[in-house]
């Protein structure tokens, strides 16, 4: 059965519908504290104080992405959930899953005997990293809380081509939707303030780095500085 085009597109809808579905779950019902053995009651309920989940925006300018003459270029902001757990009352673990989109899109006039030309190419890039973020000077029952992070991870990438007659963007006369697989790192800062006791807003820069082990979208490597704008929310305890 043949892919339809859209399902990228589907797939990213259901990652980002999928990431509110899980905060507002594990949002729902407070959680117990629970002493790790060796912990003191304080550091028990630090770590638990920041336990929390969260969704991002923001924009990824990527550098260095080969473009063609006559092509034009757009891309969509970067959209990121993720998980928090605390290890201790400075840091915690992040597991996230972010989406960002490239398209490119390529027309051209036919000539007396032929007809034009239209190729466009959609690239998703979705990282999947792991990453420790450390809060240097505060402790969690602070509502301003400046961070710096780090981590690394895969990446799945999705191509979705369509392309009538001879394209120009160098990927021949094919269409369809083609994955590849990654792996990439990020490091970056920012601050959290909480207006409320569960409720935050987050800002911040980055530095992302991916690289595939085949191309996409013309491309193996997409690098290149970011900043975000987000909703935290930390998990109550009884």
């Amino acid at each position: 059965m043949p892919i339809q085009p859209d399902v990228p597109r589907t797939i990213a809808r259901a990652a980002v519908c999928a990431a509110f579905a899980i905060i507002l779950a594990l949002a729902a019902e407070p959680v117990a504290a629970q002493q790790e053995p060796g912990e003191s009651e304080a550091e028990a309920r630090a770590r638990m104080q920041r336990r929390g989940a969260g969704m991002h925006v923001g924009f990824w300018s990527v550098r260095g992405l080969r473009e063609v003459s006559g092509a034009e270029y757009s891309a969509t902001p970067l959209f990121e959930g993720y998980f928090q757990r605390g290890l201790d009352r400075h840091l915690a673990m992040q597991s996230s899953v972010s989406i960002w989109r490239r398209s490119q899109e390529l027309e051209s006039e036919g000539g007396i005997i032929g007809s034009g030309t239209r190729e466009t190419v959609d690239s998703w890039v979705v990282p999947m990293f792991t990453a420790l973020r450390f809060f240097p000077f505060t402790t969690p029952a602070q509502r301003l809380e400046p961070y710096v992070e780090g981590g690394v991870g895969l990446a799945l990438g999705i191509d979705d081509r369509e392309t009538t007659a001879g394209g120009g963007l160098g990927f021949g006369a094919q269409s369809g939707i083609s994955t590849v697989v990654g792996f990439g790192l990020k490091g970056g800062l920012g601050f959290e303030w909480r207006f409320s006791r569960p409720l935050g807003l987050a800002a911040g820069g980055r530095y992302q780095w991916v690289r595939f082990t085949e191309d996409l979208g013309g491309e193996r490597i997409y690098r290149g500085f970011g900043a975000e704008l987000g909703l935290t929310y930390r998990f109550q305890f009884d």
